[in-house]
């Protein structure tokens, strides 16, 4: 079954432009031999992954996003002192145990010494634009070391708006380099992930994921989540849209129950095969998704239950206001009078944006 899910997305004031004057020529060949100019001497290929590229201080992706990374990987082996470890082997590593620190993909994360085989460090950044250039910050964060190396480069729009959508004309190009619907959207991830609104405690690790590591999405395009808790507890997984609305993805019409095992990937919205994930459609933008759990069920979770014990064909998944979500996790959390209830959050922001 398809769902043709809402995933809208944002726009903040942008960051002052660097002063360095725009790079000419390929634009990713360029950065890919700027980034090179930070790697240390070594007699072999350094293996870097490549994170996520977000717009100025937000984080909300568009369409370049996707092409700098795109770029970035294939760009970065010609240069023939780096070795590119892809998304789905970095997702891979991290489905075997060895790669937790997967909020490292992130730029502005703050790197801990950790030791990854096969992986050395990560490229990720932020970009801005003012309607003539794209100044893009970029960031190596070393993995064993714990420490990040920075760099900056410009370009013409000219330059990268015919590689984010070619059959468009300038214009129409220029505007799908920053994130859609950005003032909405921003409006609806603040709302859901400020701690000092939701409350949420922190007792317990959870991991949620993309299926497929993915952050940014064209339309057409499938979805789907992974959870997974260290100890048994009662989650919620629900996408709070930029229109106001929280959809319910877990539980559902097919896992209508809240309590998930430890140490075990949970697929949501159901099992990772064809009819299970969402479609994404119009309108475009970014959404929050995000995980709710409790070692005993909660209000939030009974309720939300209930809603998946009415779930229909037509109607998979349950659906709420986001405000109305807030207040209840809000409620739940006080209710909690023993303090016996062990609590954990976590989200992670989705951007979607039209086909090419």
């Amino acid at each position: 079954m398809k769902l043709r899910h809402i995933l809208p997305l944002a726009a903040l004031a942008l960051a002052p432009l660097a002063t360095a004057a725009p790079a000419t020529g390929d634009p990713f060949t360029k950065l890919a031999k700027a980034l090179v100019e930070q790697l240390p001497d070594s007699a072999t290929p350094v293996k870097l992954g490549v994170g996520n590229f977000v717009y100025s201080d937000t984080p909300m992706m568009s369409p370049l996003s996707a092409v700098i990374r795109e770029e970035l990987e294939i760009a970065l082996p010609k240069t023939r002192r780096v070795r590119v470890i892809t998304r789905s082997n970095l997702d891979q590593l991290e489905m075997e145990g060895e790669f937790q620190a997967t909020d490292l993909v992130e730029p502005g994360t703050t790197v801990e010494k950790v030791t990854v085989e096969g992986v050395e460090g990560i490229v990720r950044g932020r970009f801005v634009t003012d309607g003539r250039t794209v100044t893009l910050y970029t960031e190596i964060a070393w993995l064993e070391g714990g420490h990040i190396t920075k760099d900056k480069i410009s370009w013409p729009i000219s330059a990268v708006a015919g590689r984010v959508w070619p059959d468009k004309t300038r214009a129409e190009a220029t505007e799908m380099i920053e994130p859609q619907n950005a003032e909405a959207s921003m409006e609806g991830i603040n709302e859901v992930t400020n701690p000092q609104l939701l409350n949420i405690k922190h007792d317990f690790p959870i991991e949620l994921k993309t299926a497929d590591g993915e952050r940014a999405y064209p339309e057409g395009e499938s979805i789907s989540f992974r959870v997974r808790a260290p100890q048994a507890c009662h989650i919620a997984v629900i996408c709070h849209q930029s229109d106001g609305t929280s959809v319910v993805l877990f539980p559902n019409k097919w896992h209508k129950d809240t309590l998930i095992p430890a140490n075990k990937w949970i697929n949501v919205p159901g099992a990772l095969k064809s009819g299970f994930e969402i479609e994404i459609a119009e309108p475009f933008g970014s959404d929050v998704v995000q995980v709710i759990a409790c070692t005993n069920a909660s209000a939030l979770h009974k309720e939300i239950k209930g809603m998946a014990s009415a779930a229909t064909e037509d109607e998979p998944y349950g659906v709420m206001t986001r405000g109305m979500v807030v207040k209840k996790v809000k409620q739940a959390s006080k209710a909690d009078v023993s303090k016996k209830t062990l609590w954990s959050e976590k989200h992670i922001v989705v951007s979607t944006f039209p086909a090419e």
